[in-house]
């Protein structure tokens, strides 16, 4: 493939809205899947430090919370937080990949469709 054919089909990419939005979502779900998996990580050790949640005592109407229990609860909805944030970003990707797939078949069938058919030798 020559320099200019190459351009030329990154130019002819880069005109169409199928592979433009499949970038931009796959890069927008590769950005959520490294900070949640990161995030994940980090609150993961977090809950298994903390100190195991006391029984809950039925006779409370209003049970008072310690400290490390608001932590504990805090660091846990955290790390749900996080572990939808790497759902959602493997999500996205999937969807971009398969954007830029459509878009990539559209093109190459717009390019079939152009390419005229040669005489064969008989």
């Amino acid at each position: 493939m020559s320099w200019t054919a190459e351009t030329s089909f990154l130019h002819q990419a880069a005109r169409n809205a199928f592979i433009v939005a499949g970038v931009l979502v796959f890069a927008v779900g590769a950005g959520d899947m490294l900070a949640g998996g990161s995030k994940v990580q980090e609150y993961r050790a977090v809950v298994a430090e903390a100190i195991p949640p006391v029984p809950y005592d039925p006779a409370a109407l209003f049970p008072k919370a310690s400290e490390a229990q608001e932590r504990r609860a805090v660091a846990e909805a955290k790390l749900a937080f996080y572990q939808l944030l790497f759902v959602a970003g493997q999500l996205l990707a999937a969807v971009g990949v398969l954007l830029m797939g459509i878009g990539l078949l559209r093109q190459r069938q717009r390019v079939v469709r152009t390419t005229p058919v040669r005489a064969a030798l008989h």
